[in-house]
């Protein structure tokens, strides 16, 4: 009964400990209650496993690791925000850091040369102790990781064959670990070096998601430059052809009215609708109240235009938006861009393709809806879209994301058979 209350004990301590771990990384999409009840769950499948592993020959007790990963990655696919990389790269590095420390503790203590049970258990909780601290040190130095991997958890499979190579390290030296071997102190010098490594590896992680980032702040300051300057000088043409324009009217206007005065009304009226088409063409399409939304969607309904791709728009007053030009610049100009972009594609099938623009503010928030025709379905997980920067594409969904980050807002993209959708709200 004792040796089953220190199994039962021992083993919640190393569930709670991977938790723990699976916290400071990633971000859980249950609550309280229900992480509760897959804890436990979780508790009863390791005591379950362990159990199991105890009655069948030393020699394939290595297969126990293999199981016990398995279990924890179904765990994190259920419980957090990750994709099966992200699941399989923590779920191992966790269990991996504990069997590490384990590892070192038997050796210290000789731990596999005994028989007394309540002693091995012991041991086993005093590796959970140590494993905390060292979870706990991550934790505290390691506060990036969680942020950085919300935007790009791709970074992950660079990193993922670290803890399957010291996976197949460790499943040669369980065999050893679990009886004597006179290669003992080999086997703790070789942990203590895995141990340390994998330690180094997640901040080596850290600092590559932080110059990643760098690297993607920068490539967003770039564009938003250059698209910026794009679209001033577009309003600026626009605006000194307006003028131009305008300024031939108030003759074009005295013009009628002579007209009108010598009683040729008929060549008047011919006069003022030619008149009318021409302020349509040369007065910008699309007018929200904002000179540089007008600038971005009037210069992309041009590009649109030019490649027979329709485009619509739903808008309201926005001359009161509160965001700053760049920013407005890189979520109208990449959103659009990629839907022309798509919309290429769509045309090349011998398809026609419109673009449906929405852009309205509703209380105090300000709503960007951008809908356009796809060739095909596309896959979307964690709003991400897979398979897109193989292409070299993608980057600028990126940068919209970070904006609206940066504003606190929320953005979010979806695609069936026939349409992509992206919605974004500040």
């Amino acid at each position: 009964m004792i040796e089953w209350a220190i199994t039962v004990i021992t083993c919640a301590m190393e569930t709670g400990l991977c938790i723990f771990y699976y916290d400071s990384f990633m971000i859980d999409v249950m609550t309280k209650l229900q992480k509760v009840i897959l804890f436990i769950i979780l508790c009863a499948v390791v005591i379950g496993n362990a159990t199991l592993f105890e009655v069948i020959p030393g020699e394939y007790y290595s297969i126990k690791l293999l199981t016990y990963i398995a279990i924890h990655m179904l765990f994190v696919k259920l419980c957090y925000r990750s994709g099966w990389v992200m699941s399989i790269f923590f779920s191992s590095s966790a269990i991996l850091l504990q069997t590490l420390v384990q590892s070192e503790i038997c050796v210290l203590f000789n731990v596999n040369s005994s028989d007394n049970y309540v002693f091995i258990n012991l041991m086993a909780c005093l590796a959970c102790v140590i494993s905390l601290g060292i979870e706990f040190v991550l934790r505290k130095k390691l506060t990036l990781i969680k942020d950085y991997l919300k935007k790009e958890p791709v970074i992950l499979k660079g990193f993922v064959w670290l803890p399957m190579v010291t996976a197949i390290v460790a499943m040669f030296f369980y065999v050893f670990f679990v009886s004597p071997s006179p290669l003992m102190l080999f086997q703790g010098v070789v942990s203590a070096i895995l141990l340390v490594i994998n330690i180094g590896s997640m901040f080596f992680l850290q600092e590559s998601l932080v110059k990643d980032e760098r690297l993607r702040m920068s490539e967003i300051q770039m564009e938003s430059k250059v698209n910026q300057i794009q679209a001033f000088q577009d309003m600026q043409l626009l605006y000194e052809r307006q003028g131009r324009k305008l300024h031939d009217y108030k003759k074009q206007l005295m013009t009628v009215q002579d007209l009108m005065k010598n009683g040729e009304n008929e060549t008047a009226v011919e006069y003022i609708e030619k008149l009318t088409k021409n302020i349509a063409t040369e007065m910008s399409e699309v007018n929200v109240g904002h000179p540089v939304i007008n600038a971005v969607l009037n210069q992309q309904y041009r590009i649109a235009k030019g490649k027979n791709i329709g485009m619509t728009f739903t808008v309201s007053d926005l001359h009161e938006i509160n965001i700053a030009d760049d920013d407005l610049v890189v979520l109208l100009g990449n959103l659009l861009e990629n839907a022309i972009h798509e919309c290429e594609n769509v045309i090349s099938l011998g398809r026609t393709a419109s673009i449906q623009v929405k852009l309205i503010e509703k209380k105090e928030n300000f709503i960007i809806t951008v809908c356009n025709p796809v060739t095909s379905k596309k896959e979307i997980e964690d709003n991400k879209v897979l398979g897109i920067q193989k292409e070299g594409h993608g980057i600028g969904l990126s940068n919209v994301e970070s904006v609206v980050e940066k504003y606190n807002g929320s953005f979010v993209i979806s695609c069936d058979e026939k349409e992509f959708t992206a919605v974004v709200m500040i």
